[in-house]
């Protein structure tokens, strides 16, 4: 962190080290995404040269090379000049875990220059989401470690009579379920309820199926609909909603939340996971973790933010918008907060909220 006291020079050298380290992400990111890390790490620490190595991944040796050499450059890789060999040291296999943060540069450069464009007063709106190619994936990424590890070891069951719903069987909503990891994730536990997963993305859907299928899952379904305007015939039909960061990304969040509250049965359950932000800058500066504050507000400024404001009349919440807000937005939705809890698995700030009975 900079100091009052900090230098020119030093500033130029901080910074500089923050943008060299960014270059050498992509390097580590295309590395991800060819495979050529999975195929170091079973190799073991067995040392061959850039042609060997080409060989064994089916690839172009002339590329292979110059990957290589940046790897080798950011001290990733190691490199034996008299044999002229590589290897992946074994303390070092453990790269591929951080492949969510590694490929996110790449995935939200999809959009650099329209975002960039935004910023001009005559400049669009926003930026359309079909510019991020792969972001399903980023997501899926992202989130799929709390899916698999942690929703149903340990959010649901901090929830015991949602639990034991869920194993008796009800009505349960995934609202922006992607690829549907959550979705299976919990139609595979409580085989006795029926889920449904509702997005945008029809190839995140196609994916979503697809798992469902080949999981053989005979309770759950996937739907292609507007979160402000499911069907009609939906009231009061869920006995559970369950959100994952997806709020904050909505053009029209308002309109959806009130749509939510008439598609949950009165006395039914909603689970919101936003961002742990506040909604004043200084009390997001004032973390322990300020690394994590960047990420998201990079996600916000390229991604979350644009494709919100691309819709005429976009609210364009951006993941920073506080938790102080999103209570405040789902109060005037007319839920009740029940808690908020922090998710530590995904960095995230659970929202617990009923939908008040009939009187």
């Amino acid at each position: 962190m900079a100091t009052t006291d900090e230098s020119a020079s030093d500033f130029s050298t901080r910074v500089t080290q923050q943008l060299v380290g960014g270059v050498a992400g992509i390097g580590v990111a295309m590395g991800m995404e060819t495979g050529l890390f999975e195929m170091m790490i079973a190799m073991g620490e067995s040392r061959k040269t850039s042609q060997e190595i080409a060989d064994l991944a089916n690839m172009k040796e002339r590329y292979v090379r110059e990957w290589l050499g940046c790897m080798a450059a950011a001290n990733i890789v190691n490199f034996d000049p008299t044999e002229g060999t590589f290897w992946l040291p074994s303390h070092r296999s453990n790269i591929m875990e951080l492949k969510a943060l590694a490929m996110t540069a790449p995935v939200l450069q999809g959009g650099f220059f329209q975002v960039a464009d935004c910023f001009r007063k005559d400049g669009p709106r926003g930026v359309a989401y079909g510019k991020y190619p792969k972001f399903d994936e980023l997501m899926a990424m992202t989130q799929g470690v709390f899916f698999q590890d942690h929703l149903i070891q340990e959010f649901i069951p901090s929830m015991p009579h949602l639990h034991q719903q869920l194993k008796n069987g009800i009505v349960v909503l995934d609202i922006g379920c992607c690829e549907g990891v959550s979705t299976t994730t919990m139609a595979k536990e409580f085989p006795k309820s029926h889920f449904h997963g509702l997005d945008l993305s029809q190839p995140a859907l196609a994916t979503a199926r697809d798992t469902a299928s080949v999981m053989g899952l005979s309770n759950v379904e996937f739907v292609h609909a507007d979160i402000s305007l499911m069907p009609p015939d939906w009231t009061d039909k869920f006995d559970y909603l369950f959100m994952n960061f997806v709020l904050h990304d909505l053009a029209y969040p308002a309109k959806a939340l009130r749509d939510m509250h008439r598609v949950l049965k009165p006395g039914g359950t909603l689970s919101v996971v936003e961002t742990t932000a506040h909604g004043k800058l200084q009390d997001n500066l004032a973390v322990p973790d300020r690394d994590s504050v960047v990420v998201d507000y990079m996600y916000s400024l390229m991604n979350c933010m644009p494709t919100s404001l691309y819709h005429e009349g976009g609210a364009g919440l951006g993941s920073m918008w506080g938790r102080e807000n999103a209570r405040a937005a789902l109060e005037e939705a007319e839920f009740q907060v029940i808690s908020m809890t922090d998710v530590p698995s995904e960095s995230g700030l659970h929202f617990m909220c009923q939908k008040a009975t009939k009187a």
